[in-house]
């Protein structure tokens, strides 16, 4: 990802980063934009490409599909090195977000909107690898958008559409928070330090409560750009580790398992079709 270095005597954080400075200066920040930055804090862009890349091994013949590919990040830094992916999302917004990155990049990469219900009747049993990460967002299942909530029959759903696009044999790879994060009985509250990126001044703080009553998690967020605010909130069902095994398993995956990824933020599932 960009490079940050600590200001002399300052709490600010200067950044180079093309992506995310072109993001700032697209206009009013959106959800895409504040997920850029949020990444900034959690990735090294090529660390974490590097370590996908060991896990799915030689490039060469190897199809992929990236049904979440968001803003490009990793499917981006993977085209670099020779990787075949299809890239999809539902969001249009977050669409956006990749294709300029995409250019930025110098990459000619075309992704498509795909629903995660339209996903089989595309590309059934098409892929050698099915990855689809940022967070577990099976969690925002049909709802990103519109900040609606998914329940945990609808995350299971959306899992097995993914699974099917795997072909036999083929492999699947999904991320999760934490479980220690899961298991907070307190807010995850932080406050970011300042960014200096480009000509504008970033603040960031955010909030990840979950209301265990309910089973709803709520992500809080405030970004302060060059001295004005904007909220974002989304909320979801939380899932815990058992539960994505069990709906993994129940889409047919065998040797699911809790996956070591060198750069990965989260953690990682894997699977191999039946």
């Amino acid at each position: 990802m960009g490079k940050a270095s600590a200001l002399t005597n300052s709490k600010a954080v200067s950044v180079s980063d093309a992506r995310i400075e072109a993001a700032l200066d697209a206009g009013d920040p959106d959800i895409g934009t504040l997920w850029e930055l949020c990444m900034l804090f959690e990735f090294d862009r090529e660390e974490t490409a590097d370590g996908i890349a060991k896990w799915l091994g030689p490039a060469e013949g190897l199809r992929i599909l990236d049904c979440a590919c968001g803003s490009g990040f990793p499917a981006l830094e993977l085209i670099r090195r020779g990787y075949d992916i299809t890239c999809t999302d539902g969001s249009e917004l977050m669409l956006t977000h990749f294709r300029r990155n995409a250019g930025i990049e110098g990459l000619d990469v075309r992704p498509e909107r795909v629903l995660w219900e339209d996903l089989p009747r595309r590309y059934a049993e098409g892929f050698d690898v099915v990855m689809n990460r940022g967070g577990g967002n099976y969690i925002y299942a049909g709802a990103w958008d519109d900040e609606g909530l998914a329940d945990q029959a609808t995350m299971a759903e959306a899992i097995g559409q993914w699974v099917a696009c795997v072909r036999p044999g083929g492999r699947f790879y999904v991320d999760i928070t934490r479980a220690a994060d899961l298991e907070r009985r307190e807010d995850q509250s932080v406050v970011h330090p300042t960014l200096l990126i480009g000509q504008h001044t970033v603040d960031i703080a955010e909030t990840i409560s979950i209301d265990r009553s309910t089973g709803i998690r709520t992500w809080s967020s405030s970004l302060t750009l060059d001295g004005a605010t904007w909220e974002f909130q989304r909320r979801s069902r939380y899932l815990r580790h058992d539960q994505l095994v069990d709906i993994l398993k129940g889409c047919g995956l065998t040797d699911v398992r809790k996956t070591p990824v060198a750069g990965e933020y989260y953690d990682i599932y894997t699977g191999v079709r039946s």
